[in-house]
Parts: structure tokens; sequence; C-alpha cells
């Protein structure tokens, strides 16, 4: 943006000092073809008529381009109405050029029809050709340099596009991470069998007692885990058992759980699931 705007500024400032030469040349020029006191002043007077609205043209021409190097100077990033508004500046200036360049191959035509050999005028509408070709290098760079801002903004884009896409990624990765988590926390397990059924699964072990008397059943410490049925604890609520007795080998508080059924254990409702999966995730039934 620094290096648009020192070119911008060399441009603006070397064509205001050229353009004041250039006026109090033409003025002289004028004044002497005003004197030739040739017999057709009325040609005269509409070539120079023409020669002062390309002038015209040209200050335009000159204004416009004070007002894009003044939009473009900010050093920030130009919004999409700047640039829509530049652009059109822009158009501005190429119609004002072309209707120079009409004006000029005009004024040539003319003076090669009117039969007149008068040098200043040739030489003015000379000095005007080398004005619009002037003009046509200043419109360039400044093209030039506007689509290295858009790159530049367009590269800009791209950065946001990828930092938010790599933030989508994070969070996208960070949700996935929290769901699994949640799934986590709140899987548990459950399984039921005769005393015999888990023994030879490897779930279950006796122990205490004295000659086989008064032995407790208790949860191997490395019972076998692919016995168990593996459910979420917020869509389970209750087992249905079906069978004369049941007893929990597993701890659950006696407050947070009840069994249904009068002659038979039909099921075990779960009435507080936060505190019966409080202290094991594993449910171990024994059922006779």
């Amino acid at each position: 943006m620094k290096k648009l705007l020192f070119v911008l500024s060399v441009v603006v400032l070397t064509s205001c000092g050229q353009h004041k030469k250039d006026i109090a040349r033409m003025q002289a020029q004028q004044d002497s073809i005003a004197q030739l006191g040739v017999q057709k002043d009325a040609s005269i007077l509409e070539l120079i008529g023409d020669m002062n609205e390309i002038q015209m043209n040209l200050d335009s021409i000159k204004t416009l381009e004070k007002i894009v190097s003044v939009q473009t100077a900010s050093g920030t990033e130009i919004k999409a109405v700047a640039k829509k508004r530049i652009m059109e500046d822009i158009a501005q200036i190429n119609d004002l050029l072309q209707k120079n360049k009409e004006l000029v191959k005009s004024l040539q035509g003319k003076l090669r029809t009117s039969n007149m050999k008068v040098a200043e005028l040739e030489k003015m509408i000379e000095l005007l050709s080398k004005q619009m070709g002037e003009k046509d290098e200043e419109i360039a760079l400044l093209k030039h340099e506007l689509e290295k801002l858009n790159i530049d903004v367009a590269g800009l884009n791209r950065k946001i596009e990828t930092i938010t896409a790599e933030s989508e990624a994070v969070i996208s990765a960070k949700t996935q991470t929290i769901e699994e988590q949640t799934i986590a926390m709140n899987t548990v397990y459950y399984a039921f069998g005769t005393k015999k059924e888990l023994e030879d699964q490897n779930v279950i072990e006796k122990e205490g007692g004295f000659l086989g008397l008064g032995k407790t059943i208790k949860m191997k410490k490395d019972f076998n885990r692919d016995y168990f049925m593996k459910v979420d604890l917020r869509e389970f609520s209750q087992l249905s058992l079906n069978t004369k007795k049941a007893r929990l080998v597993t701890f659950h508080p006696a407050e947070s759980y009840h069994l249904t059924g009068e002659k038979t254990v039909e099921n075990l409702v779960i009435d507080k699931p936060e505190e019966f999966w409080k202290a094991s995730k594993y449910l171990l039934i024994v059922v006779e």
C-alpha cells in the first residue's frame, strides 16, 4: 500500500508541475494564433474550442486521479463499496481519455481539410497527443497497482479462509472429544446369571466361610469383561430378569433401585441413575 501511495504521489506531483507549464505554453500559443489575422478566423476558433475541451477533459482526469490516490492511501484494506467507487472513477477516466483521442483525431482531420498550414496549431495538437499518451501510461500504472492491491486482499481472504478452516477443524476435534468423553462417562455394564454360569465365565469367586459354609460371592479382580453388556445409563432404566430370586453382587445404594414382582423377580428398576452408578459402573446379579 505504501508503494502504491508513493507511486501515485510521484505521478500526481509530476503531472501538476508539467500541467502548469503546458497551460502557460498553450496559452502563449493560442495568443499567437489569435494574432495571425488569417481569413479563416471562424475555423481557427472552432479548432481552439476543441482544444480547450480536450484540456478541460485532461483537468478532469487529473482531479479523478487525485481522488483515486486519496481512496487508496489509507493503509488499510479497501472495502467493497470503496473498490466499486474506485473502479467507477477509473471507468470515467477511460471515457474521458477515449473522448480526447476522438477529439484529437477530429482536430487533425479538420486541420488537413481546412487547407491551413499553421505551425502553432500543429504543435498544439501534437502536444495534446503527447499528453494523451502520458495519461495512458499513468492510468496503466494506476491499474497495475490496484491489481496488486486486489491480489493482496485476495491473499488476505485466503489466509482468513485457512484460519477459519483450521478453527473449524479444532472445534470439530474438540466437539468429537467431548462427545466421546460424554459417551464414556455415561457408559455402564451389566450381567446376570446363575453362580455356576458366572463361575464358568470367570466373573465371580467365593471367599471366606468355614468348611464350605458362609462363603461370600464377589467379582474377581481380573473378571471377564467380555461377558458384560454395554449400555448408556441415560437410556437404561430397568432390566428384565424373570427369575425366582435375584441378588446384587456389585454395590448400589438400596434407595436408588427396586425389584418388581411378587412370587418371582420380574425386573430391576433403576430409580436414581446417578446414585445407582456412583459406586460402580458394573452391575452384576446372581439369579436362581
